[in-house]
């Protein structure tokens, strides 16, 4: 948690709103320059610092008859950042629990639908093989993948340097099965997985092969 201060530069007084925030759900500069022994002014200065790193969110709230008040509240980045909740374990228990109980193929058909999830919010991606996977690229960057690709002779690497389910990945085979299905099908082109995280590797890769008037070209 230090360097994580020391990384975003966190005061101590910024890292101290935090924690407030976060036992209290909510509260006014007002309330917090109370409890911080600070100023009002100050403590809309952190306020808007710790906003402007999308750290703290703000909202109107009207009590009353009196004047609408700021409510600062920590946004989910900030909840992700500093307070991490631990999916990961509550996952790998449950899906431990139905490979044991209903078997592999169980196991992989829910990894499908997740993957089927995923297949629907993207639609059907138009345009050549470069543009699908440009595409594809930018989509799973936007879900946290950090995707990036690259154009070859003879075809394209599509390259992960995050998964977003990696602990469980690496208990389940069957998570980056399923996660290669998916991706063929979105393409529309059989790939070729090169590398994966679970297995050590720094980064997932696919190879997806140009076609024959493709490579020509």
């Amino acid at each position: 948690m230090a360097n994580l201060e020391k990384s975003l530069k966190l005061s101590p007084t910024r890292f101290a709103i935090i924690r407030l925030l976060k036992e209290w759900g909510k509260g006014t500069a007002n309330q917090l320059s109370k409890a911080l022994g600070i100023s009002r002014v100050a403590a809309h200065m952190h306020l808007d610092w710790l906003k402007e790193q999308g750290l703290v969110q703000v909202r109107v709230e009207r009590k009353g008859r009196g004047r609408p008040a700021e409510v600062f509240s920590l946004t989910d980045f900030a909840q992700e950042l500093f307070f991490p909740r631990r999916y990961d374990i509550f996952a790998l228990t449950a899906l431990d629990e139905i490979a044991s109980e209903l078997g592999d193929k169980f196991l992989l058909k829910i990894f499908r639908k997740f993957r089927e999830q995923l297949i629907e919010q993207v639609g059907e991606f138009k345009g050549g093989l470069r543009e699908r996977v440009k595409a594809v690229a930018q989509m799973l960057t936007d879900q946290g993948y950090l995707a990036d690709w690259e154009e070859e002779k003879e075809g394209f690497v599509l390259s992960f340097s995050n998964c977003p389910i990696a602990q469980i990945s690496k208990r389940f085979r069957e998570a980056c099965l399923s996660e290669e299905e998916a991706l063929s099908k979105i393409l529309g082109t059989p790939i070729v997985a090169e590398c994966q995280q679970p297995s050590g590797e720094l980064k997932c890769r696919y190879f997806i092969p140009k076609t024959k008037s493709q490579t020509k070209q």
